[in-house]
């Protein structure tokens, strides 16, 4: 029970929060597209709500490792479960929509290699979003369990019950969990060097708060 009105709290939290981030980008009348100068409505929706859930799964992972009790501890797993399913429905859709919808080029002043290494982070910073709850889902068919904590919904297993292949699951989770948080570390430090130290734009032009030249 305590564990499902703090998730209760959260969902309304968020709500309020992208509500309002939703408002502040009407106030600065952000295109739906991508643009020359800066990303979106849509790519910034898509880009923090997969931020924030990613940061509620970490915390949630943490609080799994330390919850006492079969019962809070399977609540917390099957939340954390559903969210992860969330993240990858929405990682689907952000690739769709990046695919039709050009992102802003990168500055002129990054080296080739620097715009080599810039791409080849982005592009493993997807992979790492699609195949973490992949194999979460691997791991939970492994275990025999696909239960989720809001109404009838369901997702089928992808395949049988297998103590041993439970276990491999459980390590692969584990592991890619660990290199998506050193990626996304990599890439916010990577935002804030380019802010602070190369003083372009690149991180403000995915920050609802900034009214592009556009």
């Amino acid at each position: 029970m305590v564990a499902s009105r703090a998730s209760d709290s959260f969902f309304i939290a968020a709500f309020i929060v992208g509500m309002g981030v939703q408002l502040r980008m009407q106030a600065l009348s952000i295109p739906l597209r991508n643009t020359t100068s800066r990303y979106g409505l849509v790519s910034q929706l898509f880009h923090w709500l997969i931020v924030g859930l990613i940061l509620f799964q970490y915390t949630w992972a943490w609080r799994i490792d330390q919850a006492e009790g079969i019962r809070v501890r399977f609540e917390l797993v099957t939340q954390h479960k559903t969210i992860g399913m969330l993240v990858l429905g929405l990682a689907v859709l952000r690739l769709l929509w990046r695919l039709f919808n050009r992102p802003p080029a990168l500055p002129s002043a990054m080296r080739g290699w620097e715009q080599v290494a810039a791409k080849a982070g982005h592009w493993a910073l997807y992979g790492l979003i699609f195949a973490v709850p992949l194999s979460g889902w691997l791991y939970s068919s492994a275990a025999g369990y696909a239960d989720f904590w809001w109404g009838p919904v369901s997702f089928p297993s992808l395949v049988e019950a297998n103590e041993s292949l439970e276990d491999r699951m459980q390590l692969v989770h584990q592991g890619l969990a660990i290199s998506l948080g050193v990626m996304a570390l990599i890439h916010a430090l990577a935002a804030l060097r380019h802010h602070f130290i190369n003083k372009d734009d690149v991180l403000k032009r995915m920050l609802p708060i900034w009214r592009s030249k556009d």
